[in-house]
């Protein structure tokens, strides 16, 4: 069995058909409540997230995670605070591919001077809500029945970790 190599960086163009990929395969009606949303290109999804907008992991040369941050509100005020999103390939999962992009993120929003990071999360996401508390974010809120996904209604959590 062939060892996994792991390399952290910055996103490419090379990188967006493995993207592309990963979120065709996570986001789903468990995981977040706009889950047709779909890439009709690598291309298109350079448009949307630009090389070097995302950090990205790849095990072996291939796209198997990403993470990025992004100002929750775009106030003098708010600067400190970033919102976190990322995804795993399914193949990877429980490769500590997760913890390698968070503490990344982590380390690329401090030497950008911030100090909170926050996130939602489906209830729904009960393995996404287990990794985030394990990487010591909290709950500081609950939009309950926020999202009604197939019909059944769904709290988005909103956790959040200062760094």
């Amino acid at each position: 069995m062939e060892k996994t190599t792991m390399e952290i960086s910055l996103s490419t163009p090379a990188d967006y058909e493995g993207l592309v990929e990963i979120d065709h395969l996570v986001w789903n009606i468990e995981t977040t409540p706009a889950p047709d949303i779909r890439w009709d290109s690598p291309e298109a999804y350079g448009r949307k997230f630009p090389a070097g907008t995302q950090i990205v992991a790849r095990c072996n040369g291939k796209v198997c995670g990403y993470i990025f941050y992004q100002d929750v509100i775009p106030v003098p005020s708010n600067q400190h605070v970033a919102d976190v999103a990322m995804a795993v390939h399914p193949d990877f999962h429980r490769q500590n591919i997760g913890s390698e992009l968070m503490r990344a993120v982590e380390q690329l929003a401090r030497d950008n001077g911030k100090t909170k990071l926050s996130l939602r999360v489906l209830s729904t996401n009960k393995k996404a809500i287990l990794f985030y508390k394990k990487c010591g974010f909290v709950e500081q809120g609950r939009l309950v029945k926020e999202f009604c996904l197939n019909g059944r209604y769904v709290d988005d959590l909103l956790l959040y970790k200062h760094i």
